[in-house]
C-alpha cells in the first residue's frame, strides 16, 4: 500500500473512532458514522476500507472499554463499504441509492441480532415497552395536576397510534429511515469530495423532483386499503399503512419541492420559506394541502416554464 493511502486510512479511521465515541456518550444516533469509511473506499478499495474498520473497531473497544463501540463500527462498516464501492463504480444516483437502502437494511437486521444476543430481547419490542412506560408516567402526572379529561385522551390516542404503527407499520418505517440515511450519507459525502474537486452522481436541483403519475393511483388505493379494514387487523390494511408511511414522506417532499420551484421563481425570502417548512411538518392541515398538491403535480405538471405562460 501506498504511504499516502495509509495515512490517509489512519485520519479517517480515527474520525469513525472519534464520531463513534461521541455518539455513544453524547447519545446521537448513527447517521453519519459510514461517511469516512465510505470516503476510504471510494478514493481507495474495499480492501483498505476493510482493514481500517477493523482497527477502527479494535481502538474503539480499547477505548470505551467494552466491545460495542467496536461492534457499532463493524455492523456500520457494512454501509460504508457497500456505498463506497457503489461511488467507485460509478454507480447512478438510483442505482447507489438501492445499494445503500439494501445495505441499511443488513445493519438494521444486524443490531437486532447483536441486539437479542447481547440482551437476549427484541429491540422494537423493548423500545415500544419504553415508550408506553414513559406515556403512562406523563399521564399519571397529567392526571395528578389536574389536565382535562380531552387532553388525557390525546394522551391516550398518541400511545394507541405510535402501538399501531409499531406493530403494522415497521416494515415501511424501517425502509423510509434506510432512505433517509443513504441521502444524508450521500449528501454529507459529495459536500466533501465538492471541496476535494470530486464530483459524484447526485440527483436534479431540489425544485425540479416531481414523482410519477403512477404513485398519486397505489397512494389512492393505500388510503383503500386502510379503509377496507380499519384498525381491525388483517393483511390489506396492514399493507395499506405500509405503503402510506412510503408514500406520505416521498409526497410531502415532493410538495415541497413544488413550493420551492415558486419560491425561486417569485424570489421570496428566506424566513418565509422557513415558515413554510415548519407549516408543511408540524401543521396537520399544511402538510395534507402540500401532499395533495404534490399528487396533481405528479399527474397534471404544474410546474410550466415561465415562457409557457406568456
Amino acid at each position: 500500500m501506498k504511504t499516502r493511502s495509509i495515512t490517509e486510512g489512519a485520519m479517517l479511521s480515527a474520525i469513525t473512532v472519534i464520531l463513534t465515541i461521541i455518539g455513544e456518550y453524547v447519545g446521537l444516533p448513527a447517521l453519519i458514522i459510514p461517511v469516512p469509511l465510505i470516503l476510504l473506499v471510494f478514493r481507495h478499495g474495499y480492501r483498505l476500507g476493510i482493514t481500517m474498520s477493523v482497527a477502527s473497531a479494535v481502538v474503539a473497544s480499547l477505548i470505551a472499554g467494552h466491545v460495542g463501540s467496536g461492534v457499532t463500527i463493524i455492523i456500520w462498516g457494512f454501509l460504508g463499504i457497500a456505498l463506497g464501492m457503489a461511488l467507485r463504480e460509478n454507480f447512478s444516483f438510483f442505482k447507489t441509492l438501492l445499494v445503500g437502502v439494501a445495505a441499511n437494511l443488513v445493519v438494521i437486521g444486524l443490531n437486532v441480532f447483536f441486539y437479542s444476543l447481547i440482551f437476549g430481547a427484541n429491540i422494537f419490542e423493548d423500545f415500544l415497552e419504553m415508550f408506553s412506560s414513559a406515556l403512562e408516567d406523563i399521564t399519571s402526572l397529567y392526571q395528578s395536576l389536574g389536565a382535562t379529561s380531552e387532553m388525557l385522551a390525546q394522551m391516550e390516542a398518541m400511545r394507541t397510534t405510535f402501538t399501531l404503527l409499531i406493530d403494522w407499520g415497521l416494515p415501511g418505517l424501517l425502509l423510509t429511515s434506510s432512505v433517509f440515511m443513504t441521502f444524508i450519507n450521500l449528501a454529507v459525502v459529495r459536500l466533501i469530495l465538492r471541496r476535494m474537486g470530486t464530483n459524484i452522481p447526485w440527483v436534479r436541483p431540489f425544485a425540479e423532483w416531481r414523482l410519477p403519475g403512477w404513485l398519486a393511483i397505489l397512494f389512492l388505493g393505500s388510503l383503500i386499503l386502510m379503509g377496507v379494514g380499519g384498525t381491525e387487523g388483517g393483511l390489506l390494511p396492514r399493507i395499506g399503512l405500509n405503503l402510506i408511511l412510503i408514500l406520505m414522506p416521498a409526497y410531502l417532499i415532493a410538495g415541497i419541492s413544488l413550493g420551492w420551484f415558486y419560491f425561486d421563481r417569485w424570489r421570496i425570502p428566506v424566513i418565509l420559506r422557513i415558515i413554510f417548512l415548519y407549516l408543511a411538518l408540524f401543521n396537520g392541515l399544511v402538510l395534507y394541502a402540500v401532499v395533495l398538491a404534490a399528487m396533481v403535480d405528479s399527474v397534471y405538471s404544474l410546474r410550466r416554464p415561465v415562457a409557457e405562460e406568456k
